[in-house]
């Protein structure tokens, strides 16, 4: 079972509330636009209890915590003034149900997945005739989901394993081709000033260090 937090889905909004108070004082109605939240339990028919966005949801550890910071990235779509979309899976990737049944899910509060598996008890039995097939076919496909994922960072992690073993026994690279002749030309150089004669033909690399280190011998 999924954690019961996927059946929350928070709602921000905005609403005009009747100020009684200040509308009997002023003799005339008035209303205040307040941010309120509106919280959706997945198989909820008919409660959806709204707050004021920013009243103490609790205390933790002694300080308050408001609704706006209990649904901090909801809360911010909600002020930035952009969608707002329940976390997890959407249903639109559950192969399983047809548009009919999704729209049916939506409107009992289930947007995803994750709530689709979580929900229990009465709220199950609000979804209908095919809600237990509904919810068992959810676990296995995030349960599906779960171990392909797994699969593929093990696979990842072994494939950098086998480039860091191929990296720590791989032979050293021989020198390149022009940074060879280029070494082999300035030992001769150094020969030449030394002796007075460039080797002739074709010197290895090593003949031509050895040479070299003969001469400084001598001198």
């Amino acid at each position: 079972m999924q954690n019961d937090q996927s059946m929350v889905v928070p709602f921000f909004k905005t609403d005009a509330i009747y100020q009684e108070a200040a509308s009997k004082a002023e003799g005339r109605p008035i209303y205040k636009d307040v941010e309120l939240v509106e919280i959706r339990i997945a198989g909820e028919r008919n409660y959806a209890p709204t707050f004021p966005a920013h009243e103490v949801w609790k205390h933790i550890n002694g300080e308050p915590v408001t609704y706006a910071e209990r649904f901090p990235k909801e809360y911010a779509l909600f002020a930035a003034g952009r969608e707002q979309i329940a976390d997890g899976t959407p249903l639109s990737e559950l192969p399983f149900l047809t548009e009919g049944e999704r729209a049916t899910l939506r409107r009992l509060k289930v947007y995803t997945a994750e709530a689709l598996a979580s929900v229990e008890g009465s709220n199950l039995k609000n979804l209908g005739p095919k809600a237990r097939e509904f919810k068992t076919q959810a676990e296995a496909y995030l349960n599906r989901a779960s171990g392909a994922s797994q699969s593929v960072a093990l696979a990842a992690e072994v494939e950098t394993l086998k480039a860091k073993i191929a990296e720590m026994t791989a032979a050293p690279a021989a020198p390149a081709v022009d940074d060879e002749a280029a070494e082999k030309e300035r030992i001769k150089s150094m020969i030449a000033d030394a002796t007075g004669q460039r080797p002739k033909g074709n010197p290895s690399l090593t003949t031509l260090q050895e040479m070299l280190a003969d001469i400084k011998q001598v001198a």
